[in-house]
């Protein structure tokens, strides 16, 4: 459990540390500022689409993974480019390294256009990996605006199988998604990697968000 009192001891998930800078306690709360330019990992200064700060921490495999949060938004936040259309803005997911170094996560939640949750699949296609999303905007069907500068808890539950995977996403009490039988394991994984904090495509301002009250709970098979 993190109260977030002092700042917890967390895995750097990039390889450039943009969080030393973006993340700050503030009233016991945990606070991440990403700005223009903040390009935490090879690929964001490769292709320069992308910008990151994120805290992660390594769990185990072979069982099930719940981790739970508290997040908001402050006034005044936004997730639009110049033509006012909305940017991808991931608040957590969870990495499967390394089969998930070059693929989506298999579980993600995003704050942009009022907040959406996402379960991933993998499927072989050939000798490539076909990505199957599952995802649910969140404010379309249950009327949770992650943007509206109050508290959300955030509860995640996963787990990676060939044929046998899980994953939920439960929202302020309410289940967003819930998927069984899931191919959602991409490969060969090493350890479970969740990551709160901020990733993001290109925008030309500061993105502030707030997160409190972290819990993690890993139950082996």
């Amino acid at each position: 459990f993190y109260d977030f009192s002092k700042m917890p001891n967390y895995y750097l998930p990039h390889k450039y540390d943009t969080t030393k800078k973006a993340a700050q306690i503030e009233n016991e709360t945990l606070k991440v500022t990403v700005e223009p330019g903040m390009r935490g990992s090879t690929f964001d200064k490769e292709f320069k689409q992308t910008e990151r700060a994120l805290l992660g921490f390594k769990m185990p495999i072979n069982g099930t993974l719940y981790y739970s949060f508290v997040v908001k938004t402050p006034e005044g936040f936004k997730s639009v480019d110049e033509q006012f259309d909305e940017v991808r803005t991931m608040i957590t997911q969870v990495k499967t390294p390394p089969a998930t170094h070059s693929s989506s996560p298999p579980v993600a939640v995003y704050v942009d256009n009022y907040g959406s949750a996402k379960c991933l699949e993998y499927k072989k296609n050939g000798s490539k990996i076909k990505q199957i999303s599952h995802r649910v905007r969140i404010y379309d069907l249950y009327r949770i605006d992650l943007n509206d500068r109050g508290w959300h808890n955030i509860e995640i539950t996963l787990k990676t199988s060939k044929t046998n995977g899980y994953c939920k996403i439960v929202i302020d009490g309410q289940t967003i998604i819930e998927k069984n039988n899931l191919s959602n394991l991409a490969g060969k994984i090493k350890y479970l990697r969740p990551q709160i904090g901020i990733y993001r495509d290109n925008l030309s301002y500061n993105q502030t968000v707030y997160f409190d009250d972290l819990k993690f709970k890993f139950t082996p098979e």
